[in-house]
């Protein structure tokens, strides 16, 4: 595959919920097939395949664009054309978000992508004398920088020249033999060519209720549930695996028989997987709400990093277990247990998230995150000396801040950034001190003059809830 999709995609996004989805709808038209051959390979070819035998029988591009533009995925289009061209016999899926329109006046995806294929090899026929300006010449060449449709086709055919090349292309739309784009269509769901992202859920969670009535007599709605985010925490860690240890091109598949012995698993206990995974679900979905938002987020820039963009692949890129120790360092206001995790998901603050931490995410320099793995901790620290840290938080303005401080002496989990972090940042509008240790009443009050910045090996006498605002002049 020339270019990954979605590198910091977690197992919540669009691009794993189709492969899981694509995967079931295929176990669930012949239930009484053995499918002990075949795997679900992700990232690999494509943006993921189905195997027979470790041979790749479908590939998939998966888009989650918010467009019905032709332009949008015709080098998606182009990238899987040519795989179908190198591998006889598979077929081609693209999986999108919206419908995608043709190239006009084209009626059909297929006449678009070949009328792209005959501009690339119109542009090289007209090309006298060959200079190195076109298409299949920058695809030939070594040169760096060079446009995404030369370096799609460099990634098939490395080595090639741009003679060959253009013999290729010509093959692929010439050639009576050559079934290629004959293999390669728009995924239907139902009578529709695209799946909108709110709908893959739901979609998914009607596979596997038609999955466990065939194998079980009587299938509650918890289990569908539990069930559901049982295989989107399959997914997640998967792929997370896969992008730390595994280089490209040596992932091990999902193998169906995997997939067919979850379903045959009893998911209808409350575990603290399950609901972390939903946790992480929620959180991933407020991300993508808060940048649909027009009046909260605009794209940078080119070339500008976007903050919350570099966060979010960091924070989404965890376990669903690890990000929800995350978030409990992010809520020193909300008393979060391990073990209690009824009680946690009632108390999750989602407002917080959206409006105070994510906005915080988007605001706060990406250059002074200081992320410690060991400590589950994300925080921010000042670039001069004496190093000020500040940690993001859900907290916003919508409590007293009496009531604020009460809450984050109370907590029990405030003991773990007692010796760590000065500075909490809130959606208030005023800065407000505390003193963390709430019982002992015998310590003398700071001089007005005095620096109220301990050893590291202390609990720190002074906890400051400061606006976002001046956290983000402090962090430039």
């Amino acid at each position: 595959m020339a270019f990954d999709a979605s590198p910091s995609w977690s197992g919540f996004n669009y691009q794993g919920k189709v492969a899981l989805y694509y995967t079931l709808v295929l176990i669930n038209a012949q239930p009484n097939t053995d499918w002990s051959n075949y795997s679900l390979m992700l990232e690999s070819t494509e943006d993921f395949e189905i195997l027979f035998n470790g041979v790749s029988v479908s590939f998939h591009q998966v888009k989650a664009y918010n467009s019905s533009s032709y332009s949008k995925y015709s080098e998606a289009l182009l990238e899987i054309s040519l795989e179908l061209y190198k591998h006889q016999g598979v077929v081609g899926r693209i999986h999108t978000w919206k419908q995608i329109n043709p190239k006009e006046p084209f009626l059909s995806l297929t006449a678009s992508v070949r009328n792209d294929i005959e501009e690339i090899l119109t542009e090289y026929q007209n090309s006298n004398p060959k200079i190195g300006s076109t298409t299949l010449e920058k695809a030939a060449s070594s040169a760096s920088g060079i446009p995404k449709p030369s370096a799609i086709l460099r990634a098939a055919f490395p080595g090639k020249t741009s003679a060959e090349l253009f013999t290729i292309l010509q093959s692929i739309i010439s050639n009576p033999q050559d079934n290629t784009l004959d293999r390669l269509e728009a995924y239907k769901y139902g009578l529709d060519s695209f799946c909108d992202l709110s709908n893959i859920n739901e979609n998914i969670k009607i596979e596997i209720n038609q999955a466990l009535k065939i194998r079980k007599p009587f299938a509650t709605n918890e289990q569908l549930e539990k069930s559901l985010y049982y295989f989107l925490g399959m997914i997640d860690l998967y792929i997370i695996q896969r992008h730390k240890t595994q280089p490209q091109g040596q992932a091990t598949p999902i193998t169906f028989n995997e997939i067919i012995q979850a379903l045959e698993t009893d998911h209808e206990d409350v575990s603290k997987e399950y609901l972390a995974f939903k946790f992480k679900e929620n959180f991933a979905y407020l991300i993508d709400q808060y940048m649909s938002d027009e009046e909260d987020y605009t794209d940078p820039a080119q070339g500008i990093r976007c903050n919350l963009k570099a966060a979010s692949k960091l924070l989404l890129g965890m376990s669903a277990m690890e990000l929800w120790a995350h978030y409990r360092d992010f809520s020193p206001q909300i008393h979060l247990q391990h073990i209690n995790n009824t009680d946690n998901a009632i108390h999750i603050d989602l407002l917080g998230i959206r409006y105070a931490l994510i906005k915080t995410l988007h605001t706060i320099n990406i250059e002074r995150a200081s992320h410690r793995p060991t400590n589950k901790q994300f925080i921010y620290r000042t670039a001069s000396l004496p190093h000020q840290y500040f940690l993001p938080t859900t907290i916003t303005n919508l409590a007293r801040v009496s009531q604020i401080v009460k809450d984050i002496k109370t907590n029990p989990n405030m003991s773990e950034i007692l010796f760590e972090v000065e500075n909490l940042i809130y959606t208030g509008n005023e800065s407000h001190s505390f003193t963390p240790d709430l019982m002992a009443h015998t310590a003398a009050p700071i001089a007005a003059e005095a620096d109220a910045r301990p050893k590291r090996n202390e609990i720190l006498q002074t906890i400051n809830l400061v606006p976002l605002t001046t956290a983000k002049d402090a962090l430039v």
